[in-house]
């Protein structure tokens, strides 16, 4: 893994805007179904688009931790998502079966939800996205400036802790210091939100 002096400097040869992505903007697309994400799923292929196909648009920024959060929390929402899947394939059959006692016709076949690996799917997109990032590697500065953050309860510390968070912050925000100095002019965004359009970097210093 690169140090976030390392990171700058790619990001100042590819000269691109730079996303500092968050974990849950990841884990998101892996939920975005059961949670009613409106267009996530749509905005995450949209920015992997916009990172994989050329003209390359913008370049992914992931912190360590990042990645190891994904790993932790990946294979719970994998399971939970195929769960509503298969819930939701089950409503629909429920609903053809009354439907036949009525003798209603509802003009369409019964669901298929579960059969179509859409939870891998959904986690595969996600995956491809965080590997489409350039690591920072720890940095023992960022993480003194982010205990220090959680003892004096400064955004986006909470009392009881957010230490993680506060450490992702810290580097990123390092990186970006590091861009300023070398004068980067692009725009540098933090913790995408799941409505971001990625065609907004096009053209853009």
């Amino acid at each position: 893994m690169p140090h976030l002096t390392a990171v700058a400097d790619q990001l100042i040869a590819a000269d691109l805007p730079v996303i500092f992505l968050g974990t849950c903007i990841l884990l998101d697309i892996i939920r975005a179904i059961k949670r009613r994400y409106a267009d996530c799923v749509v905005k995450a292929k949209e920015l992997h688009t916009a990172v994989t196909v050329l003209p390359i648009q913008c370049s992914l920024v992931a912190s360590h931790l990042v990645r190891h959060e994904w790993g932790v929390h990946e294979p719970e929402l994998l399971a939970e998502a195929s769960r509503h899947l298969g819930a939701i394939e089950e409503q629909s059959g429920l609903f053809h079966d009354a439907c036949g006692v009525f003798a209603i016709v509802p003009g369409f076949a019964r669901a298929n939800y579960a059969g179509h690996g859409m939870a891998e799917q959904l986690r595969d997109l996600s995956r491809e996205l965080l590997s489409c990032g350039i690591e920072v590697d720890a940095d023992d500065e960022c993480s003194g400036r982010a205990i220090n953050r959680v003892i004096y309860n400064i955004p986006p510390s909470k009392k009881g802790g957010e230490a993680k968070d506060c450490t992702i912050l810290e580097e990123y925000l390092a990186v970006c210091r590091r861009l300023h100095a070398e004068g980067f002019a692009r725009k540098r965004v933090f913790y995408v939100d799941r409505n971001v359009n990625p065609g907004h970097f096009r053209g853009q210093k």
